[in-house]
């Protein structure tokens, strides 16, 4: 698939001022696959999954001595690494914090390595041992945007047709409506997206986004302590519950108070499975400036897992779109959200 995120990653690896860079998002989004793909693009490729891995977190806590490193990294991988010619990526950094620490001293003392670091969980080791300010580059990876998912569909001739805002015939236009309803039940998710482009069948799509809400359900042991994690569950399905309106606590079903699951959204948010929208009076700039931090929204990572936690009928994406766009405003202003 074609992503956005491929030309930041050449852009970034052609720069020459370019730092260590550090790839944030939730799981199963393609941070993993994206690196990999400019990894083709270098003379060699060394992957270091802290996960699959355990025993490579050791190489960082000796010492952050970048030329040990890499060298012991070259052992263990069986491929030299050698700065300008060789891509090392760090997956699930947050396994080895050390190794976000290290990033600074790739930096300062060899600065022509390409290095990124990547973790699904990335967030929770930051708030723990802070980030190397100014000595890392961030960049965020996010669903399949409408565009994104009309190229994996191959439909180009209708991206260029939007892009260039030429007027739309009615035929095209109709054809369009039709593909964001099918955007709007399959969502972004790129294992979801590859489902469907290869089955054509939405029941395939809907068995992954299954599988994904379980692999992100999996993650609460991970970052939550054992007596959040009922909460956590709550929060998971009934937030969908409240797209399009203002998010209170008050309004979660059952007898739950805020000191219980605001420390629990918290969570939710720095695993960049739901995305707070804050309210701004905005009769200025900047907008932040009258920021209202208890009157939010609440937008989960993907439109199509929102869906699919909701469980609805969702036949009619196909069969009637525009009368579901009327009927079903609040999920339309979840998309608009994803793609802002």
């Amino acid at each position: 698939m074609k992503r956005l995120i491929d030309w930041h990653l050449e852009v970034w690896r052609n720069d020459e001022r370019r730092k260590p860079l550090l790839l944030k998002g939730a799981r199963q989004i393609g941070k993993t696959y994206s690196v990999r793909q400019l990894g083709k693009r270098f003379e060699s490729f060394v992957e270091v999954n802290f996960e699959l891995t355990p025993e490579a977190r050791t190489i960082f806590e000796k010492d952050l001595q970048p030329e040990r490193i890499l060298w012991e990294l070259g052992l263990l991988s069986r491929i030299s690494i050698t700065p300008g010619k060789t891509l090392l990526f760090l997956d699930e950094v947050q396994a080895a914090p050390e190794a976000i620490l290290a990033l600074r001293y790739f930096y300062e003392l060899m600065p022509n390595l390409h290095v990124i670091a990547a973790g699904s969980l990335l967030d929770f080791a930051i708030e723990k041992i802070g980030i190397p300010v100014g000595r890392v580059s961030m960049l965020y990876v996010y669903p399949l945007s409408f565009m994104e998912f009309l190229a994996a569909a191959g439909h180009g001739r209708l991206i260029e047709a939007v892009l260039t805002q030429q007027p739309l015939s009615e035929i095209l236009h109709n054809e369009l409506m039709d593909l964001v309803g099918h955007y709007l039940l399959i969502g972004g998710m790129p294992e979801v997206v590859k489902a469907w482009i290869e089955t054509k069948d939405p029941r395939a799509s809907y068995e992954a986004q299954r599988g994904l809400i379980e692999t992100y359900r999996q993650d609460f042991p991970k970052y939550a302590k054992r007596h959040q994690i009922p909460y956590l569950e709550i929060l998971f399905h009934q937030i969908q519950h409240f797209i399009g309106k203002q998010f209170k606590y008050s309004a979660v079903h059952g007898e739950y108070k805020k000191r219980e699951l605001a420390p629990c959204l918290h969570l939710l948010k720095s695993a960049n499975v739901v995305h707070q929208v804050t309210h701004s009076a905005g009769h200025g700039l900047p907008l932040g400036a009258q920021v209202n931090l208890e009157r939010f929204k609440l937008i989960s990572l993907d439109v199509g897992i929102s869906q699919a936690l909701l469980g609805l009928d969702l036949a009619t994406w196909f069969l009637n779109p525009d009368k579901d766009f009327v009927n079903r405003g609040p999920i339309a202003e979840a998309f608009v959200g994803q793609e802002l």
